[in-house]
């Protein structure tokens, strides 16, 4: 029989999202402590050496391309992705750093309407109706997915960059100030 980090690189490698680490237990039928441990020694050896490393993203874990190998695996691909709008950024922005939130809480910050945007959101996952906002006509509240976690790399919704990261490309942080993206609804 295979060894356990043997067992759970297969496991990663096998899967196309982040596989949380519970899961990974249940299937080794071990510990989750004993599967950190697992996972800790292989990200170290992953992560050194080569070209995927393990990280931890979305809940789960999950073995991607090191950056400097992804302009090679982009030719490779022959899909095209489809990239976000600026409309679509600033509705993704907003909801982000301000959920949960209504649409006409996003137009009011943008300033226009955002149906457009937030469709397309919505398709691709990134968003999702989480609730209904206790207010006259009972519009839904929109909040982030999983799937935005991992299209972003992010672990959790705390590792979005603050404003002052921001302030450093140009003129996203002024916009950002100018909107309120990152005051948090009281």
């Amino acid at each position: 029989m295979p060894n356990f980090p043997d067992i759970l690189e297969a496991l990663l490698f096998a899967s196309e999202r982040p596989v949380p680490l519970e899961k990974l237990a249940a299937i080794l039928e071990i510990s989750p402590a004993s599967v950190e441990a697992e996972l800790s020694a292989l990200c170290d050896e992953k992560n050194a050496v080569g070209a995927l490393q393990l990280v931890e993203v979305a809940g789960g874990w999950q073995f991607v391309t090191k950056s400097e190998f992804a302009p090679f695996v982009r030719r490779l691909k022959d899909e095209k992705k489809s990239k976000l709008s600026r409309a679509a950024f600033e509705v993704l922005a907003i909801v982000a750093y301000r959920q949960p939130v209504t649409r006409a809480d996003i137009d009011t910050l943008r300033g226009v309407e955002s149906a457009g945007p937030l469709h397309f959101l919505l398709e691709r996952k990134l968003l999702v109706p989480s609730a209904r906002k206790d207010a006259p006509g009972r519009p839904w509240l929109y909040t982030t997915t999983p799937r935005f976690l991992e299209q972003f790399g992010l672990k959790s919704l705390e590792d979005l960059p603050e404003l002052d990261e921001f302030a450093a490309l140009e003129g996203v942080g002024h916009e950002a100030q100018t909107l309120n993206l990152f005051e948090r609804p009281a």
